[in-house]
């Protein structure tokens, strides 16, 4: 004989888990390439790679077809739940390999496409000043929760 449960324990569930964001969660940037524009100088001051040094050049700026382009990055803040240490995290199997200095993170699933199309995250935007900590996603965003519609997880390594 099938169980049914009321709609009201999911709803009590999710108002829980959504009240745990405003507690423990922290206020995170999301770190995009928003745009290229086209830098429009007379003079190309941008060295040929021909140099033994040219990992010193800055990556964000490149030629194609004789036109000058740079990327904007393009931050937007994001209320996340963050798990530094691994004893914290939630367990989807048992052979997760995580790089070393690697964090969790919990969001809500209409956060999906955000988190898909950011390049970094700035972990804990109330500290940047004294250390900005930048990572980058380390695997796809899992489902999580009762009926995995509602949240999800991620991890990411520093950058």
């Amino acid at each position: 004989m099938p169980v049914t449960i009321p709609e009201t324990v999911f709803d009590k569930y999710f108002d829980v888990i959504d009240s745990t964001f405003t507690i423990f969660g922290v206020t995170c940037q999301l770190v995009y390439i928003d745009k290229i524009e086209e830098i429009s100088t007379t003079n190309d001051n941008i060295p040929v790679n021909k140099s033994i040094n040219q990992h010193r050049k800055d990556p964000s700026d490149y030629i194609r077809q004789n036109r000058v382009f740079k990327e904007v990055e393009k931050r937007e803040d994001i209320v996340l739940k963050v798990y530094w240490e691994p004893k914290d995290w939630v367990k989807l199997t048992q052979g997760i390999v995580a790089p070393e200095n690697a964090i969790q993170t919990i969001f809500y699933a209409t956060d999906l496409d955000k988190i898909r199309r950011a390049k970094e995250i700035i972990v804990h935007k109330d500290i940047k000043d004294l250390q900005e900590m930048r990572f980058r996603r380390s695997g796809e965003a899992f489902p999580l929760g009762l009926r995995k519609i509602r949240y999800f997880g991620c991890f990411w390594e520093r950058s």
